[in-house]
């Protein structure tokens, strides 16, 4: 797919980014694991992650609040809707619940957060200027996202009526893996959690050349591997830890969506 000239369809995965409570160690640690390097767009607030100068990502600190509610490191992924209003009252009568209501960034769109009825939190974004990550599906780029929920059956009812996506369990999977795919082409996944989770939540994939390498990268950085490479029909991905606490995957593929 590469970079995007004209924006997401709505229903369409469009942007990620990282709440840390280390914004600088962050930085430094994805620049070291990608090349990626950041830009500061609101001061103190946000900033951008780039490679080789294009837009792949985002990058705020914890703020007071989410630190005292507990809010751990983490990816988020965030979804092209019309109408950010809209989708959280459709949500709720979904069985989800909104988490944070319609936001407008001046300048920029506007964002909400809705959560499944298991408890896994999807964000929102109804585009203003800003559409989402100019490069996706590259090495370097943003390539894929996972729900690691305890219940995927419960989980994909709320998702085909929210965002219109189509899920099916992958056969062979034995119920552990279901495939999303949204206007002909798969977009996602729903995996079925293998530990323990306080709550669902979405995996964000990066593209690599090779997840040793990229593993080997993450290691000398302060990461640490929590799930070793695995073998799947496209290529190999991992899952490590960044040394601020946030789950990140790396993903070697001969065969990005397109």
């Amino acid at each position: 797919m590469g970079r995007r000239e004209q924006g997401y369809t709505p229903g369409t995965p469009c942007w990620i980014d990282l709440t840390t409570p280390d914004v600088e160690g962050a930085i430094a640690f994805y620049g070291a694991l990608h090349g990626w390097t950041a830009r500061e767009v609101m001061e103190g607030a946000y900033w951008y992650f780039e490679h080789d100068g294009a837009v792949v990502g985002g990058l705020s600190a914890l703020n007071d609040e989410q630190r005292a509610a507990g809010m751990p490191p983490a990816w988020s992924m965030y979804v092209n809707v019309e109408d950010a209003a809209a989708s959280v009252a459709s949500a709720e009568a979904l069985g989800g619940t909104s988490t944070l209501p319609p936001m407008e960034i001046p300048g920029i769109g506007t964002m909400a957060a809705v959560a499944d009825p298991q408890g896994g939190v999807t964000l929102l974004w109804q585009p203003g200027p800003f559409a989402g990550a100019e490069v996706v599906n590259e090495v370097g780029a943003w390539a894929w996202d996972d729900l690691q929920t305890t219940d995927p059956e419960g989980a994909a009812p709320f998702y085909e009526g929210l965002f219109g996506w189509s899920v099916a369990e992958i056969p062979g999977a034995g119920g552990a893996y279901m495939s999303i795919a949204h206007e002909g082409r798969g977009i996602a996944g729903i995996m079925r959690a293998t530990r323990d989770i306080q709550q669902p939540y979405w995996t964000v994939y990066i593209g690599v050349d090779d997840v040793d390498a990229a593993l080997k990268r993450s290691t000398d950085a302060g990461g640490r591997v929590i799930v070793e490479p695995m073998a799947v029909p496209t290529g190999r991905f991992a899952v490590g830890l960044d040394p601020q606490g946030a789950v990140f995957c790396v993903l070697e593929s001969s065969a990005y969506d397109d």
